[in-house]
């Protein structure tokens, strides 16, 4: 009987009653290896599987488990990868299961040290890609339970290297819903948080998993991996559908919470407010007291983007005294993410006193003057002189002062003295990061009150070196085509716009100049620091009587506006923040009714990293009768004469497109899954991009792979051009690009 449990299908023994105690215990299964481990090394798989079944015939699950993990384990050791197996005899199973233990010894190899620069471009890598690919179409479907854990084992391995494998997440998708009930629910969990690292948009797929959750619970997986499972769900925005929100609530009242860290904790606090439906106002549930209290017991606070989370998420859990006692211990050694929710959640007459701590964590000099100095103008905002001239006071005796400074004494009518003497300081400290002395080379070189000469010093900083490069998404020629949408609507009516990503606030003046002085617009940051570099350059050009500056996540700022703006005030939209959030946020502003029926939306960076679903989007909603017009221009990217993208302009018009009434009822097509995979390789771009992955001869490349992707799973293209020169355009659509996904 032992060696039957060990030859047949994984999914007769879940079916199989126990015939004792289950060992679920790390510590135990840790035993159960170093038992099977020493049976191995002293007779073949066959004999050594028979007589651990013998000595441990208890625990029947756990030991076909088990024993299945080292026979794998020994059968890669003895078959490596780089030096080829035959294929062609071999079972495609079987090769699924060798590959995907060499894939998850390549992932373990980021845990030693090595970078995922070296990972990426590996050939070991690529020849298990090649291995699963050609395993997955060999394979007769429907795939057992035990070929579906393998396959989740590889689709983990790849999701840990930040590695796309095409085969692996179709064939996950694809699983029958037998096979996924036979999986055991620690796999399951697995596979639902290895595919949410991708962040795939695929509604009918996210329903499938959320009605899978539902069904089968989430029992018997331990607290860890239930915070990990919880984070996934809120990731791919299980909230939405009917039962996730309360099953992952009871498994949380439920759970030992002994076991968790600062860091889980963390992210089951936020992926519960996310889940959930509602903000809770008054009454708190008791899962959350619960995971609240656990959280300030712990020894170490959350830092980092951790405590930016749960910040957002204990207000809305009806939580409020534990955010104030949890801001109370840490506000001395926050962050950028948690001022920048706390500035968020802060009434205006509060916001002075969190920049002036925000400030006190600044180390460059430059910095802390740029801070303070947004302090003063938030003071100023909320008719608090006395605190603006504190700061000034502070200011002086730091020796702190700026031009912008010294133009904000001048508006408050103060007799503090200055230091340094005027114009103060234009110089950022050697320890100032390209940002700040970005700003502070426009202190020295522009005129104040002058946005034309203010946005001409941040250009020519931005061109003298490539070091000081500074990626402008409404300069030189896209700029140019920027300029002449907003000077369209210069004529009637004072405008209201709202900008999705104010960097150094060079776009937003740039609208104002062309929009006309009465116009207004809202730009949204959720960089406290960038944000107030911005604030500084917005008085430095004398527009922050018409320029107001937001600080936040974009999505928690749409709602704020929602309740303070009435319906159809929006006339411009401008956005040029994170390329995988736009067609999310253009879809909660339709919703939210604030867009005006002659709306002009524009968006950059559409082909560089990329916005497939965007784009599909505009695209559907112009056949729709949303938009009346739809201009996808193509022109050279900020400081590169070979790198195209795509500037995009919407326009409606009340004589060409549905009433707003009807406009509301229109939902458009989905796109297709391999636009969802494409926005899924344009956003692993901009992450090795950030992890120093990419350079400029890859994006060359990866940019016209985007573009033909467009062109061929949607049949999306560039409708006019907008180059200096066409041999620029031409040499730019030369690229081919290798992928370094599958």
């Amino acid at each position: 009987m032992a060696a039957h449990w060990c030859s047949c299908s994984r999914s007769s023994l879940l079916r199989r009653p126990s015939l004792g105690r289950t060992w679920t215990s790390s510590w135990a299964g840790r035993q159960l290896d170093a038992r099977v481990s020493n049976l191995g090394g002293a007779c073949g798989h066959r004999n050594f599987a028979v007589l651990t079944a013998l000595s441990l015939c208890s625990q029947p699950k756990r030991l076909c488990h088990r024993v299945r993990r080292f026979v794998r384990r020994r059968s890669v050791e003895a078959t490596p990868l780089q030096k080829g197996f035959s294929s062609k005899t071999m079972d495609p199973a079987e090769q699924l299961a060798i590959a995907a233990r060499k894939a998850e010894q390549l992932a373990a190899t980021l845990r030693q040290g090595r970078r995922p620069r070296e990972v990426t471009v590996d050939p070991e890598v690529a020849a298990c890609a090649a291995e699963i690919r050609q395993s997955i179409l060999s394979m007769k479907q429907p795939v057992s339970a035990v070929v579906a854990a393998d396959l989740v084992a590889g689709l983990s391995a790849f999701a840990k290297m930040r590695i796309l494998h095409t085969d692996m997440l179709n064939s996950l998708r694809d699983l029958p819903r037998k096979t996924w009930m036979d999986l055991s629910m620690p796999i399951v969990a697995e596979a639902v948080t290895s595919y949410a690292q991708f962040q795939l948009e695929d509604p009918e797929f996210n329903q499938y998993l959320s009605d899978l959750l539902v069904s089968r619970g989430v029992q018997r997986i331990g607290a860890v991996k239930l915070a990990s499972l919880t984070y996934a769900a809120a990731t791919l925005n299980l909230g939405a559908f009917e039962g996730v929100h309360s099953l992952f609530a009871e498994a949380f009242a439920r759970a030992e919470l002994g076991r968790l860290g600062t860091f889980d904790l963390s992210r089951a606090l936020w992926s519960l407010a996310r889940l959930a439906p509602d903000v809770y106002a008054s009454d708190t549930p008791p899962w959350a007291s619960k995971l609240s209290q656990a959280l300030l017991r712990q020894k170490k606070p959350p830092f980092g983007y951790s405590l930016g989370q749960v910040l957002w998420a204990l207000p809305r859990l009806g939580l409020l005294k534990d955010s104030e006692t949890l801001w109370d211990k840490v506000k001395g050694q926050a962050g950028r993410e948690a001022y920048a929710e706390k500035l968020r959640q802060a009434e205006k007459s509060s916001q002075a006193e969190l920049l002036r701590g925000l400030a006190g964590n600044c180390e460059a000099a430059g910095l802390q003057a740029a801070v303070l100095n947004a302090a003063i103008l938030r003071a100023m905002a909320a008719e608090q002189k006395s605190a603006a001239e504190q700061i000034l006071q502070l200011m002086a005796d730091r020796d702190l002062w700026t031009p912008v400074t010294y133009r904000l004494a001048a508006r408050l009518g103060s007799s503090i003295k200055g230091s340094p003497a005027a114009p103060g300081l234009t110089s950022p400290g050697q320890r100032a990061h390209k940002y700040v002395r970005a700003l502070y080379h426009a202190l020295a070189k522009a005129k104040l009150g002058d946005a034309a000469s203010a946005a001409a010093a941040l250009e020519s900083f931005s061109r003298r070196s490539k070091r000081d490069w500074l990626k402008f998404g409404a300069a030189d020629e896209k700029g140019e085509v920027l300029e002449e949408a907003w000077k369209s609507l210069s004529q009637g009516k004072p405008r209201l716009a709202l900008e999705f990503g104010t960097f150094l606030g060079y776009s937003a003046t740039k609208m104002v100049r062309q929009l006309g002085r009465d116009a207004r617009v809202i730009s949204f940051e959720m960089d406290p620091e960038v944000a107030c570099l911005a604030m500084n350059f917005v008085e430095l050009a004398g527009l922050s009587d018409v320029i107001d500056v937001r600080i936040g996540q974009c999505e928690d700022l749409v709602q704020q506006l929602k309740e303070e703006l009435p319906p159809g005030s929006v006339d411009v939209v401008y956005m040029d923040h994170n390329q995988m959030t736009y067609h999310q946020d253009l879809s909660q502003l339709q919703e939210s009714g604030l867009l005006s029926k002659e709306v002009l939306f524009a968006a950059t960076q559409s082909l560089k990293p990329g916005a497939p679903l965007l784009l599909w989007n505009l695209h559907e909603a112009k056949k729709a009768g949303i938009f009346s017009e739809l201009d996808i221009v193509s022109s050279p990217d900020c400081g590169f004469k070979e790198m195209e993208d795509w500037t995009v302009l919407a326009k409606a018009t009340t004589t060409r497109t549905r009433s707003l009434k009807r406009r509301q009822a229109v939902t458009t097509s989905k796109a297709p899954r391999e636009l969802a995979l494409l926005a899924a390789e344009c956003n692993l771009m901009r992450w090795r991009t950030a992890q120093g992955m990419v350079d400029e001869a890859r994006w060359n490349e990866f940019v016209q792979y985007v573009r033909d992707g467009m062109q061929k799973f949607a049949g999306i293209t560039s409708t006019r051009d907008y180059w200096p020169q066409q041999r620029w355009r031409d040499a730019a659509r030369k690229h081919t690009y290798e992928r370094l996904d599958y």
